[in-house]
């Protein structure tokens, strides 16, 4: 028998009717449970803690992550600890040895050179499909963060700089409207930039080379030209690629 706070259970010969008026009195579980819409599941929270300290250098390329370090200083048992392990394995940014360790993936300069291609070719895709959807708000908001990137250098704060460079980029590839590529260009992104720190500290808190190339793809946007801001982006992502491996 059902308890007295059981939900009744309509046989199939009650009319639709008489259904929808039940159905209407039974309180949403959104109601019941508020925390779930408000609340990130620790899984998530572990992921993006080990994903923002291998971005921004703290867990390095070739470190060792131990599972149960890390699920005894957070308070969490190991199951959210090895889900957010293996989120982070297929994304690229670290390698999983069953039954053995957990490491910081260094990548190969093959990797690197992979990266910066497809970075090349998404961006310039993302601009070409922006055209004549890149408002002058944007552009304004684009050369905006261009301008904290100028104080960033003269600060020579590269953290800054770094995390102003990947607004600045996706900022203008919005108005294409390819949810899709934009999370693959974060991606690409997110796996570069404990390199991207290292390069542009050595080169001044931001590198000059890349604000001039900033510079061609901004006088592009505001010729309302994006093809030609497309073309600019490729030779930046280029000539980042070779400034990388220089300091590498």
């Amino acid at each position: 028998m059902a308890g007295p706070g059981a939900v009744r259970k309509l046989p199939d010969s009650v009319p639709r009717r008489e259904r929808a008026r039940t159905a209407s009195r039974v309180t949403p579980t959104a109601r019941l449970l508020p925390s779930v819409k408000e609340h990130r599941t620790l899984e998530e929270l572990v992921y993006r803690d080990i994903r923002r300290a291998i971005m921004d250098g703290r867990l390095a390329p070739g470190q060792r992550i131990v599972t149960n370090a890390i699920a005894a200083e957070s308070g969490v048992s190991r199951i959210p600890v090895i889900q957010a392990l293996r989120r982070l394995q297929s994304e690229g940014f670290v390698r999983i040895t069953p039954h053995k360790e957990v490491v910081v993936r260094r990548p190969s300069p093959e990797e690197f050179r992979e990266r910066f291609l497809l970075m090349t070719v998404l961006e310039a895709f993302c601009l070409r499909e922006s055209a004549g959807k890149i408002t002058p708000v944007v552009v304004k908001q684009v050369r905006a963060l261009q301008a904290e990137l100028v104080a960033a250098r003269k600060a020579k704060d590269a953290a800054r700089g770094a995390s102003l460079d990947g607004e600045f980029h996706l900022l203008m590839y919005q108005a294409s409207g390819l949810p899709r590529t934009l999370q693959i260009l974060q991606n690409l992104f997110d796996q570069g930039e404990y390199y991207r720190l290292i390069m542009h500290a050595r080169r001044g808190g931001f590198a000059k080379e890349s604000l001039e190339e900033h510079e061609a793809i901004l006088r592009a946007l505001e010729a309302g030209d994006p093809e030609k801001a497309a073309k600019a982006i490729e030779r930046h992502r280029l000539r980042a690629m070779r400034r990388l491996e220089e300091t590498a």
